[in-house]
């Protein structure tokens, strides 16, 4: 009898409607989120959303011009006002579970900072931090979520698609995400970044669906910036490409491979190559109260581009290259490091490795932590070995 009565309540569970859930009639599909400052202060949201009707080429099949995407601009005195008035913009309720990206305007980061935005997006029971977070750099988060870009029609798809790219990204593998931000700012006592994007070519407006018929594709595209790196919440300043690159290798964000490139002798050429089977050892030290970074880093490197006026068919002409490739990249490592030092920032989490692996040392100075880094000495020693000069050993022709 309790078998049956068991199986009567698992029938009556499975027939049951499920009333909790939205239909896909009644929901509006979100791919990214913008923030910028409003035209009157305040915070200007603007909401990224899907178009189930349109193709992949833009087209309705009934033949009707679509819109991939559309974007929908809401105002408020903060962000909370900001996004609750989005509901009097839509006659469907946001779906926030696909967003992949949100982007913050340069003027925004720096003037209101993101604090505010931070403790709405963590607080939201419908929005994930998981998402790819960036900042407009010279630009208003508005003008890069209406791009119609390349190949993907969508500025938020392309920005997803560059960063999944291996060695894309100013070799910052996976990109960086709130839920980094976040972790970094609160959890790991750390300055945080923000990867950064510009539009390609300012003076074009790209908000046009036609804009995809033009076979220049720079003219509505999208290109990744230097990292941008914030203090207190607030942007303080932006990294440049090298020193991401530089960051993305310290901070161990890199891929198994990483392209990089290193100019010759006094200007004589270009080395491009790529590092593989990275042996990474970087970690910070105090000893007799000074403050000391140590980078330790073999690698094996297989050439891609090469206009030196090097012989690479003698051991001479192979160890010159090993060589100066190591001498660049501690220059480009040290050169990262010291930016850091010069925004007092650190981004590269020195005092969390500190505390956490000399904690004893870490606890009798972490007073006088703002003399110990701007002093801070550092010790960078890079090892490489040529694996293969690609199909041809010496890269010019001697002159007749």
């Amino acid at each position: 009898m309790r078998i049956i009565h068991f199986c009567m309540i698992a029938v009556f569970l499975l027939l049951s409607g499920c009333s909790a859930q939205n239909e896909l009639d009644e929901i509006l599909i979100l791919s990214g989120i913008g923030i910028d400052e409003g035209e009157h202060g305040g915070v200007k949201v603007i909401l990224k959303a899907t178009n189930p009707q349109a193709s992949t080429s833009g087209h309705e099949s009934g033949g009707n011009n679509q819109a991939p995407s559309y974007t929908f601009v809401s105002e408020g005195e903060d962000v909370i006002g900001a996004f609750s008035n989005v509901n009097e913009l839509l006659g469907r309720k946001p779906f926030f579970a696909h967003i992949s990206a949100l982007v913050v305007g340069e003027e925004y980061a720096r003037n209101q900072g993101v604090k505010e935005l931070i403790d709405y997006m963590e607080r939201h029971y419908e929005i994930r931090d998981s998402y790819l977070f960036f900042i407009a750099k010279g630009e208003k988060a508005e003008t890069i979520m209406n791009l119609f870009t390349p190949i993907e029609n969508s500025s938020v798809f392309t920005m997803e698609r560059m960063v999944a790219i291996p060695g894309g990204a100013h070799g910052m593998q996976d990109g960086i995400k709130l839920e980094d931000f976040i972790k970094w700012t609160y959890g790991d006592n750390r300055d945080p970044v923000a990867l950064g994007v510009e539009k390609v070519d300012k003076e074009i407006k790209s908000t046009n669906v036609e804009i995809l018929n033009n076979i220049e594709g720079n003219k509505n595209a999208v290109r990744l910036t230097g990292l941008a790196a914030f203090q207190n919440n607030r942007l303080k300043d932006w990294l440049t490409a090298k020193d991401t690159l530089g960051y993305a290798l310290l901070a161990s964000h890199t891929s198994e491979t990483l392209p990089y490139s290193i100019p010759c002798n006094e200007g004589e050429g270009t080395v491009g190559f790529n590092l593989k089977e990275m042996e990474k050892d970087f970690k910070p030290k105090i000893e007799n109260g000074k403050l000391t970074y140590v980078i330790n880093l073999k690698a094996q490197i297989i050439l891609e581009g090469f206009t030196c006026p090097l012989k690479l068919s003698t051991n001479q002409g192979v160890d010159d290259l090993q060589q100066l490739i190591n001498k660049n990249l501690e220059k480009d490592l040290t050169s990262s490091l010291k930016k850091a030092q010069e925004l007092q920032l650190d981004y590269f989490g020195i005092r969390n490795q500190l505390f956490r692996n000399e904690t004893k040392k870490w606890e009798k100075v972490q007073d006088k932590w703002d003399e110990l880094y701007a002093n801070m000495e550092i010790q960078a020693h890079v090892n490489t070995y040529l694996e293969s000069p690609g199909a041809r050993v010496d890269n010019n022709e001697e002159k007749q």
